[in-house]
């Protein structure tokens, strides 16, 4: 994997790591997405990815944050 890759990887996060970023529980995190809110997020298939920026803006836009 080139160093171009490994660097666009980074602006992915999983559930797991939003989980910790925010406080919230990974269950918490999906029944948000179930309900069509918290952060914006995307599928790549069967896995959930949250990108950087949408964490950030969720978080300055009022997110709540435990």
């Amino acid at each position: 994997m080139t160093t171009h890759s490994q660097n666009n990887l980074a602006e992915y996060l999983t559930t797991k790591q939003v989980a910790q970023i925010t406080g919230f529980t990974e269950k918490a995190l999906g029944s948000m997405r179930n309900r069509h809110e918290g952060p914006r997020y995307f599928k790549v298939g069967r896995l959930v990815r949250y990108r950087v920026e949408d964490i950030k803006l969720w978080v300055e836009q009022g997110g709540p944050m435990i």
